[in-house]
């Protein structure tokens, strides 16, 4: 029998990740670089990928199998198993390469389907990964206890600073007779913060042994800032997940140090003023950053360091099952697990009451002041409709297309 099938050897390059945890499920990624897929399987399937790697007959991979599982493999379980291969064009000595072009176009495809949208897309520039390898080895001792835990002193210092001269800052902005040059460096200057926030994900994702995959402008209704895909990031054990997620955060607050070092040794003026607007802005866009109920980096390091794959859309579905089923719908979840989803699900709810509670008084205050108190009830309830019916077509819509 051919040595594909006896002793079987996955192709060079794929990558296999740690494990996270989707509700009761153990995931591990699996990445094709060739054809840019991302596969998942659960610890049965990474265990026997992770032990195919040439010199272990199906006998040898069989026994270990059964030590650690204590479950034999038959051959409907090896036949599931080299179909997945087969399917996925992952084993070597057994590719297609008009199997290979086809998985290719497909997640150039689904890449590119992601990209466009009414309130969100994405234009990739180029591949930062010959950009960063060239990079890193000079930037190598950043990456060092070193220099992180004086600089994570340095960060805290900005921020204590910020939050002791909170009201002078504030003063600063609501002045409101900021000349026209001075706005636009601040735009210009909180452009270059943000792509520098980006670079670190890229180049902490390098630093790890990933990749960053694209640079480019990223659409986010009402926002157009850079972004740099680091999709690697699935692969990584949760303390580098976390490093790559904290590593925006932590730049934006460095390059705030010279701005902090001219309000406190620079002599009042432009640039004084300049100063303190970044300071102000760019605290405050860290600190939104970190909050744990946004999509944004707090977001993801919190989801990292509990080991969880999608921390709301897993505690949506727990609170679904548990709703709907009762406890005994939930009693496969780890314990640990279960106070996570519980705990973040109540704290979510709260933050978004809280947060749209402000909002529609906010909204109603202004509206009463320009239209009339009985208009602006009128303009809520309408405003209300209509988001209701917008969040039932997409409902409708997802369940017609799951995979969007």
């Amino acid at each position: 029998m051919d040595a594909t099938w006896t002793r079987p050897r996955l192709r060079a390059g794929i990558v296999l990740g740690a494990g996270q945890w989707r509700g009761e499920k153990l995931v591990h990624h699996v990445k094709d670089p060739e054809t840019g897929w991302y596969y998942r399987v659960g610890p049965r399937e990474h265990f026997l990928l992770s032990r195919m790697d040439g010199t272990r007959t199906l006998d040898d991979l069989a026994t270990e199998y059964a030590a650690v599982f204590r479950r034999r493999l038959g051959p409907e379980n090896w036949q599931q198993l080299f179909g997945m291969l087969h399917k996925r064009q992952l084993l070597d000595g057994a590719t297609d390469p008009e199997a290979v072009a086809r998985l290719t176009a497909a997640a150039a495809e689904g890449a590119a389907t992601t990209r466009r949208g009414p309130l969100s897309a994405r234009w990739p520039l180029y591949d930062p990964d010959r950009f960063f390898d060239r990079l890193l080895p000079r930037l190598a001792p950043l990456f060092t206890w070193w220099f992180v835990l004086p600089a994570l002193l340095v960060v805290l210092a900005v921020a204590g600073y910020v939050a002791l001269h909170l009201p002078a800052l504030l003063d600063v902005v609501a002045r409101g007779d900021r000349p026209l040059p001075a706005i636009l460096a601040a735009v210009v200057i909180t452009w270059v913060i943000v792509f520098l926030h980006e670079c670190a994900h890229g180049l902490t994702c390098r630093h790890f042994g990933g990749r960053g995959t694209e640079i480019g402008v990223m659409w986010r209704f009402p926002l157009l800032a850079p972004y740099c895909k680091v999709d690697d990031i699935v692969l990584f054990t949760p303390r580098r997940r976390v490093a790559t997620a904290f590593a925006g955060v932590f730049v934006s607050m460095l390059a705030l140090v010279p701005f902090a070092a001219i309000r406190l040794w620079g002599a009042p003026g432009a640039l004084y003023d300049l100063a303190g607007t970044m300071l102000l802005f760019g605290t405050a866009t860290a600190a939104l950053n970190l909050v744990p109920f946004l999509r944004l980096d707090g977001y993801y390091m919190l989801s990292h360091a509990l080991n969880l794959g999608d921390l709301r859309t897993d505690s949506y579905r727990f609170y679904g099952r548990l709703l709907r089923q009762g406890p005994g719908a939930v009693r496969g979840y780890r314990p640990r697990d279960r106070v996570a989803y519980a705990l973040y699900g109540l704290a979510s709810l709260a933050f978004a009451v809280t947060v749209l509670t402000l909002l529609v008084r906010y909204w109603y205050v202004s509206l009463a002041g320009w239209v009339g108190p009985g208009w602006a009830v009128a303009i809520l309830v309408a405003e209300a409709v209509l988001l209701m019916a917008l969040a039932a077509r997409l409902a409708r819509r997802r369940t017609r297309n799951p995979s969007t």
